[in-house]
């Protein structure tokens, strides 16, 4: 009885997870690409050939709220950003058995609705994990750490390194297909983790990168590939370094954008390292990738490279304050070729912030920075801003 009572608790959890959602926010952009009932159906018969795994199962599920105002001055062109205001609920909904794992992931916002992740997964050994599904992008750092926890994070803004596709991100951040995930302890506890995955990858449409779309699986995305390497100094330990690279074949719609015009596809490479370390009250976060893209124009191929980098500080002054900064920098990528195709994209940001934790699971936070937007020419928009905060994570 209790193996069926899990079956169908994990099946109801999921229809309700897309189904509600979807019946809310059903005229909202984006929204129309989730359709009501998929994840019940595909949740319903991976619990059935996970049966024996039911025996004892946990599922949790949190809820990430955040109101959060941006205001810009000082600008080198008005019409370039505007002022907004926006509250967001991010639930992330868990199962595991002895081997059976899922989660679900669903944003809502004052601006969109999405599905972000949703994957089932099987754990073959203690420290080897299969995953299928749609899921973040394994080879950036700040991405496959906080998701779309804004509590989680420290700082208001993401670097524009981890920026997701439709917020002018520069590469994509969610892949629909499988990951490998492999756990390595050594005799004096430290660690090393594998992780690999492979599926299909983002297209490039108007002025951002758009995700594959379960329910149009003929809609002309292409594949990637993503690997990152890990070690920690103690298996469960916060901090934290490693290797991380990806290759990703981004088709193009030519047809929607002017800019687009002419170009039919584009190949891009990136390896890099990431580094999340700390000492006493101080952290520091960073992450370094260098870039090699592929433009393949009607009239021949346009090679472009570039570095993208951010480094961001941290420092705890007291149980309920953290001062923070961060720099958003590269080198090579205010000419490149492939950036300008991302208006949106934030070239360069200098930032500093204050965190106040009010309660144990509440937090006020404030951002000022001194930011510059790669713009529609050859020259950045620039302007500074200042960003206020609420976020909290229930239960």
């Amino acid at each position: 009885m209790s193996l069926i009572a899990g079956i169908v608790k994990a099946a109801i959890a999921s229809y309700l997870l897309i189904r509600v959602p979807f019946m809310i926010v059903f005229n909202r952009r984006r929204t129309s690409r989730y359709r009501p009932g998929t994840l019940s159906v595909g949740l319903l018969l991976g619990a059935l050939c996970s049966a024996p795994a039911l025996a004892e199962s946990q599922q949790e599920i949190l809820l990430f709220p955040s109101i959060d105002t941006f205001d810009p001055f000082d600008e080198s062109d008005p019409t370039a950003v505007d002022s907004f205001q926006r509250a967001s609920l991010n639930v992330v909904y868990s199962f595991s058995g002895d081997k059976f794992r899922f989660l679900g992931e669903y944003l809502w916002s004052s601006s969109e609705a999405e599905l972000e992740r949703l994957k089932a997964g099987w754990q073959f050994q203690d420290n080897t994990l299969l995953w299928l599904g749609r899921y973040h992008a394994t080879a950036k750092y700040w991405t496959s750490e906080y998701h779309h926890g804004q509590f989680l994070q420290t700082s208001i803004t993401r670097p524009s390194l981890e920026e997701w596709e439709d917020e002018s991100g520069p590469t994509p951040s969610h892949v629909t297909g499988f990951s490998l995930e492999h756990d390595y302890q050594r005799e004096d506890e430290s660690a090393w983790s594998f992780a690999f995955s492979a599926g299909l990858t983002a297209k490039f449409e108007g002025e951002e990168l758009a995700p594959f779309d379960f329910f149009e699986p003929h809609s002309g995305h292409g594949p990637g590939v993503n690997f990152k390497v890990t070690y920690r100094p103690e298996f469960l330990s916060s901090l934290q370094a490693g290797f991380l690279s990806a290759w990703h074949e981004i088709r193009v719609v030519s047809e929607s954008s002017p800019s687009l015009a002419d170009l039919n596809e584009i190949k891009q490479l990136t390896v890099g390292g990431f580094v999340d370390w700390r000492w006493k009250d101080f952290r520091l976060i960073s992450s370094v990738v260098h870039f090699e893209n592929e433009l393949d124009y009607v009239d021949g191929l346009v090679s472009d490279t570039f570095l993208l980098t951010y480094v961001q500080f941290e420092y705890g002054i007291n149980d309920d304050f953290t001062f923070f900064g961060r720099t958003d920098n590269g080198f090579d990528e205010d000419q490149s070729p492939y950036l300008r195709l991302l208006p949106g994209f934030i070239a360069h940001r200098h930032m500093l912030g204050l965190r106040w934790d009010v309660a144990s699971f509440h937090s006020l936070t404030v951002e000022v920075a001194d930011t510059s937007q790669q713009g529609d020419n050859s020259e950045h928009d620039h302007f500074k801003e200042i960003r206020f905060q609420w976020s909290a994570v229930f239960p």
